[in-house]
């Protein structure tokens, strides 16, 4: 699959562009919109999304897959994986919180917004990653939880042009496995990154929270809490935080 990349300076939000104009990119490509900053950047429940200027990477992959397509909502797990691999590559040691937020030492660096369109023999998927790639301590004290960049966490300035092509480079081989086996044979890789594993935390499913200890997740991509009655409970989608 060929990429084709389209840089904007200034936008509200990547994935908002890219659910506006997809009618326009080719289906057979994976289209990349990127921007130097964003105007009302947003993550998932609507929470702003900090994206000052010149500083990071604001992304939205946009593509096609068939319906139906296995373990669909386990799409962002997977881009919180490719960039685990290419960060890992580059020396450093990322925890994924699940389901879609890559933390260096206990602190957020970059979180994945996955939307869809469904449409009667196809879906077509808006795949948003923010990277805090050279956000200074002062910017990320703007963040409403604890957070980091790879500036503050390695000392330099990091290239974001050639890091965003290795994580495209990354992505694209993810995307042909998942298509074809789904979850599955990411499942490994991915529990072996799980932050969190083996401690209480608490998880808001969106009707209700939940304290239990990170179990495990699922071959589908699902969290696994071991509650104090002792049983398994999965979660499908939720927001989960460390016990205070």
């Amino acid at each position: 699959m060929e990429i084709n990349d389209i840089h904007l300076e200034s936008v509200d939000s990547t994935n908002q562009y890219a659910k506006t104009h997809y009618s326009q990119f080719d289906p057979d490509q994976l289209t990349c919109i990127t921007a130097e900053e964003q105007t009302a950047g947003r993550g998932r429940l609507q929470r702003r999304w900090e994206s000052p200027k010149g500083q990071n990477i604001y992304a939205t992959f946009c593509f096609r897959l068939p319906l139906p397509t296995l373990h669909l909502v386990s799409l962002s797990q997977i881009m919180t994986l490719s960039l685990s691999m290419v960060l890992l590559k580059e020396g450093l040691f990322p925890k994924i919180k699940w389901p879609n937020d890559v933390q260096l030492n206990s602190k957020k660096m970059a979180g994945i917004l996955c939307e869809t369109e469904f449409h009667p023999h196809h879906i077509d998927i808006f795949l948003g990653v923010g990277i805090n790639v050279n956000m200074d301590a002062q910017q990320l004290s703007l963040i409403d939880q604890p957070a980091t960049s790879l500036l503050i966490e390695t000392d330099q300035l990091w290239d974001r042009s050639s890091l965003l092509k290795k994580l495209q480079k990354q992505f694209l081989v993810d995307l042909q496995k998942f298509k074809k086996e789904g979850f599955t044979p990411f499942h490994s890789q991915f529990e072996n990154l799980l932050a969190y594993k083996g401690q209480t935390i608490h998880c808001f499913d969106g009707k209700k929270e939940w304290v239990g200890i990170c179990h495990s997740v699922t071959n589908d991509g699902q969290l696994n809490l071991y509650l104090p009655n002792k049983e398994i409970h999965t979660v499908i989608s939720g927001d989960i935080k460390g016990a205070k």
